[in-house]
């Protein structure tokens, strides 16, 4: 059902539209890009094989090489007609007819889908993939092979659709089936399934959609999970339901309807994100789940949000360009969320060197402390060991004395660390941390003067019984050494060592210096690392940047909203620095264009008398107001860019005209042919003019801030007593519409009742042409004469004195004498002859001049000036007619964005530098030689490379969302608003070749 209201729609929007142009989308092999186009008209169909199909108004990134596949697709059907458009029944397949059927383009959305090629014989000229063994014919597809899947009498007059009636028996029928294929199928294989009554109908009137079905059926109060076997025996049941089902069917004839009338409304159903996050902006708590072109019926609609849009095709389309642009959204974010990793990764192993050092810088202080603190201690182990080395002990006797020693509690022994390293002639010894000791001496001290405290307590009760504890005293005298000794060990063993290494030749101090030696190295190791990690970090972050924006760039891009174009984009345009719109023709046919459509007696003409000069039309709405000077001038400049002069560097003078001083009549009232123009009043010569250019960007604003700019044009306009007055009224052509009415009406009664005014109609555009036929066949037979006579007079080397002679000799000769001695010397009939075949031969070419007039594309532009003239004078509508709101459009178009703009799309212009004064981007153009897409290519990284100010408060730097814009442009889309080839692009503080210049001629002085 989708596809058919898909083609009901692509009917009303895409018949007689040509294929322009296929395209691959990126990083996919079966999406694809057909754009179609009619003059002023573009639409662009995105195809993804056996998934979709749809109009879009969102540009996809396109592959920079087409595939074969796409390269056959071309070569057949580009610039080919669009004839019709059909679905095959009611199967998933649409068929494009091209050129009436010299071509067919068949899409196929069932299986893994498939695009095929056709001949107008139905052979296969190529596909997408190669299909075998289809059905039990064992068909395939492939090149050469027939396509069977329709006949040429798919694109007859297809009958309309006649709803479909079902009765309890057939529904019955269906049941039996379904319970017989149930039992049929063995206990052995997998589960039974019942199939529910929404599935069991939808399997058997597949045309319609199962969710249209699931709503018909709650609407009518049957319950669309029940089981199809409680149906069978229930005939209130399935009476219901048949009513459910033809109602089913008038709704999907009401959607056919309104689909092939563009009135259908779809539905995106968005359902309530599970993973939402309150805290997260990003995060959305509800996301699209599914479309349909009706509203479906959801049980629970808390979980649930329907979003409308107009048009089926649109609601796909945002349906899928969303989807496409979360999961680019969700890749660049991955890609940053990497280079923040990395980055993260590099500052960590910086900070966990620096660390590192300062701890070992901690470590050889405490050590040396401990050594110059245990000086004494720390000799005696020394000589303990050295007076065992020196009686030339064995080194394993050595540490097994120093074992047995500490055992039995000797002091040097307990502080020397086994195993020995008398290779290296060094010993480690257990210092006890000097830091440590000093806590536990104090808290000791602390303890001891609560414990004096309560022993004088003591002794001043006890002083009555010294005698008796006098034998007491010298009885616990062994108890407090034992419990002196006790505390001695405790603090052994409770109080944390340093393992420090002793040199044995070296003594305690001299080995406490190489620690404090070690210390100094590390600091300055740490400062070293410091200063070449910090640059190294900087290196490490603009690499990181660097890999970041190399991703970034070959990532797929985002997709973008395709712009519409304004009726006066496809002229070349500006608007002057007064707020006045200039168009000129990009060629004959559209200079008439804008003459007949736009220009009236109270605009201006513009152009210079240097050959291919634009002509400049000076829209002017305002009916009182004439137009300033400078408006003039700018114009002026714009008419000579495409001369002579800007390829010269000439500062030449251009003209001006008022609008009723130009015409389209000749002087004997005939039409002019296409592009061409009669001045009537005297060209007004303004001053020579430096031709300086400019390339700058528009920002679109959104409604709200145009129609701000809007009220503020208005009341300027009040101010001023201004009245704006838009039309094309020329009174030239008032006057020819009169007389041409006249002379109709005087035809027409003076023909016959039976030739009808069908006829008179065709005949009109002929009458139209032909005074100007005759003049140019009346010129070039003139020309015949005189081509005959130049020919005639044509200078050969050494005829002049010979002709001089001879002129001189028969000076006295009349005509007739001479025909009678050249009749008797007999070369006069030689003579006659070679000037009749000298008229003959001037005569073909001047036929031929005149086939070259009347060839194809000139009658083309001919049959297009005629057109134009009839839309004028019976006042028929455009597709410009919107010029009547040009004031409004311009008034979206900012040239420097206020904070509280809304910006969403750029509009390049192209135009003399004074009229862009206003302007935030723009860049200056002279005349040159450089190639205008390198410096459109510059002035694009000139934009991107400015300074920004993040926080907007400054409107004379950039923002983040125009520099967002800029880099979204492409050049391909820019390029077309200049009217030069060549030129030289000066930007602030130079050229880009004249810097580049300058470096290199500065290092070379600077070597010399």
């Amino acid at each position: 059902m989708d596809l058919r209201i898909l083609t009901g729609e692509l009917e009303e929007s895409l018949i007689n539209y040509r294929l322009q142009n296929i395209y691959n989308v990126v990083n996919s092999s079966r999406q694809f890009v057909l754009k179609f186009s009619v003059p002023d008209s573009k639409k662009s169909v995105v195809v993804d094989c056996g998934n979709k199909l749809h109009l879009t108004d969102f540009e996809r990134p396109i592959a920079p090489a087409p595939s074969n596949f796409v390269t056959k697709l071309r070569k057949h059907l580009k610039t080919r007609r669009l004839s019709q458009l059909k679905q095959v029944g009611n199967d998933r397949i649409l068929v494009f007819q091209f050129s009436d059927g010299m071509f067919y383009l068949v899409f196929e959305f069932f299986s893994a889908g498939n695009i095929l090629l056709l001949d107008a014989d139905l052979k296969i000229l190529s596909l997408q993939r190669v299909v075998n063994d289809l059905g039990p014919d064992n068909a395939r597809y492939a090149v050469n092979e027939k396509y069977g899947a329709f006949d040429l009498s798919l694109f007859d007059e297809s009958e309309p659709y006649i709803p479909r009636e079902y009765a309890a028996a057939e529904i019955k029928q269906w049941i039996s089936a379904h319970k017989q294929k149930l039992l049929e199928t063995p206990m052995d294989k997998k589960k039974k399934k019942v199939f529910s009554i929404n599935k069991l109908v939808f399997v058997h009137i597949s045309h319609l959609s199962s969710d249209l079905i699931l709503r018909t059926l709650h609407e009518a109060g049957i319950n669309p999970s029940q089981s199809c076997l409680e149906f069978e025996d229930d005939e209130e049941a399935l009476a219901k339901l048949c009513i459910a089902l033809e109602q089913t069917e008038i709704q999907y004839m009401e959607l056919l309807d309104k689909a092939s009338n563009s009135k259908i409304e779809g539905f995106i159903v968005k359902k309530r994100n599970a993973l939402h996050n309150p805290d997260d902006k990003d995060s959305l708590d509800f996301v699209y789940d599914e479309f349909h072109p009706f509203k479906p019926y959801k049980a629970n609609l808390d979980t649930f949000q329907f979003e409308s849009v107009e048009g089926y095709n649109k609601t796909l389309d945002r349906f899928f360009s969303t989807i496409e642009s979360t999961k680019y959204a969700l890749r660049v974010e991955q890609q940053k969320i990497h280079a923040e990793k990395r980055l993260t990764n590099a500052r960590s192993e910086r900070d966990k060197q620096i660390q590192l050092l300062q701890t070992q810088q901690e470590i050889h202080e405490k050590k040396g402390n401990a050594i110059t603190y245990h000086a004494a201690l720390v000799e005696q182990c020394k000589l303990y060991v050295q007076d065992m080395i020196l009686k030339q002990m064995d080194w394993t006797d050595i540490e097994n004395i120093i074992k047995f020693d500490g055992s039995r509690g000797k002091e040097e022994a307990a502080y020397i660390k086994l195993p020995l390293h008398l290779k290296e002639n060094i010993i480690k010894l257990l210092l006890p941390d000097i830091d440590a000791m000093q806590e536990e001496d104090a808290l000791e001290s602390s303890s001891s003067e609560s414990e004096s405290e309560t022993e004088t307590e003591s002794d001043s009760d006890s002083e009555s019984d010294s005698d008796s504890e006098s034998d007491s005293d010298s009885d616990s005298e062994p108890e407090t050494s034992k419990r002196l000794l006790t505390k001695t060990k405790k603090k052994k063993q409770t109080t944390p060592s340093l393992t420090v290494d002793i040199d044995l030749n070296l003594s305690a101090y001299a080995n406490a210096r190489n620690y404090f030696d070690s210390k100094k190295i590390a600091v300055t190791k740490q400062t070293k690392v410091e200063k070449s990690t910090g640059m190294a970090l900087k290196n490490a972050e603009k690499k990181i940047q660097k890999d970041l924006a190399k991703t970034l760039k070959n990532e797929t891009d985002a997709l973008k909203a395709i712009r519409p174009k304004y009726w006066f984009e496809k002229y070349f345009w500006f608007v002057t620095s007064d707020g006045y719109l200039c168009l000129a023709g990009r060629d004959d046919s559209q200079t008439d264009m804008i003459y007949y459509r736009h220009f009236s007696d109270n605009s201006f003409f513009v152009s210079s008398d240097m050959d291919g000069s634009l002509k400049v039309f000076v829209l002017n709405p305002y009916k009182t107001d004439s137009v300033p000077p400078s408006t003039l001038w700018q114009a002026g400049i714009f008419a000579m860019l495409a001369s002579n002069a800007w390829n010269g560097k000439v500062s030449a003078a251009a003209w001006f005209l008022g609008g009723s001083e130009v015409t389209k009549k000749e002087f004997d009232g005939s039409l002019l042919g296409p592009g061409r123009l009669n001045y009537k009043g005297k060209k007004e010569y303004m001053p020579p003019a430096q031709l300086v250019m400019g390339f700058g960007f528009y920002f679109l604003c959104d409604e709200e801030t145009s129609r701000s700019y809007t009220e503020g044009r208005v009341r300027k306009q009040e101010e001023h007593g201004l009245k704006v007055d838009i039309n094309n009224k020329k009174q030239d052509l008032e006057n020819i519409t009169l007389k041409k009415e006249s002379s109709e009406k005087r035809n027409e009664l003076e023909k016959k009742p039976t030739s009808g005014s069908e006829k008179a109609s065709s005949e009109e555009p002929s009458e139209l042409g032909t005074p100007e036929v005759e003049e140019i066949e009346d010129k070039l037979k003139n020309s015949t004469i005189s081509e005959f006579e130049l020919s005639k007079k044509a200078n050969v080397r050494g005829k002049k004195g010979k002709m001089k002679k001879i002129n001189a000799k028969y000076a006295d000769q009349d005509e007739d004498e001479r025909k009678l001695r050249m009749e008797a010397l007999g070369t006069l009939k030689q003579i006659e002859e070679l000037e009749k075949a000298k008229k003959q031969q001037a005569l073909r070419i001047a036929e031929q001049e005149k086939e070259k007039y009347t060839s194809k594309s000139a009658h083309k532009q001919k049959v297009a000036e005629e057109r134009e003239l009839q839309k004028y004078l019976q006042n028929e509508e455009d597709e410009d007619s919107s010029d009547v709101d040009y004031l409004q459009l311009l008034d979206s178009f900012v040239s420097k964005p206020a904070k509280s703009d809304v910006i969403g799309a750029l509009v390049p212009v192209f135009a003399p530098w004074s009229s862009l004064s206003k302007f935030k981007y723009k860049v200056k153009i002279q005349p040159g030689l450089g190639k205008k897409g390198k410096s459109l290519g510059d002035s694009l990284s000139y934009f991107s490379n400015r300074k920004m100010d993040a926080s907007k408060d400054d409107d004379d730097l950039d923002w983040p969302e125009e520099h967002e814009l800029i880099k979204q442009a492409k050049p391909n889309d820019l390029i077309g608003v200049f009217t030069v080839g060549k030129m030289k692009l000066v930007l602030p503080g130079g050229s880009a070749s004249e810097s580049k210049g300058n470096k290199k001629g500065g290092r070379k002085s600077g070597r010399k």
